[in-house]
C-alpha cells in the first residue's frame, strides 16, 4: 500500500531535517561522535517549531 500525504514547504524541510539526524544519529556508535551531531544540529532545532514536528508525525502516520 502507498501512502500520498500533502506537505506544506516548513513540513517537508521538517521531514527531511528529522530523517537526514536521524541517519547521522545511528549511523554510528559512539557518545562523543553522537554529542557532537547533537550539537550541529542544535541550529535547526532551535529554529525548528518543534510542536509541529509531532502533529507533523501524526498526520504521516494517520494518511491513507
Amino acid at each position: 500500500m502507498n501512502h500520498h500525504v500533502i506537505l506544506t514547504d516548513e513540513e517537508q524541510n521538517m521531514a527531511v531535517n528529522a530523517l537526514a539526524f536521524f541517519h547521522e544519529f545511528f549511523k554510528y556508535n559512539g557518545d562523543d561522535y553522537r554529542a557532537e551531531i547533537v550539537k550541529e544540529w542544535q541550529d535547526v532545532a532551535d529554529d525548528t517549531n518543534l510542536t509541529l514536528v509531532d502533529k507533523l508525525a501524526t498526520k504521516i502516520a494517520t494518511s491513507n
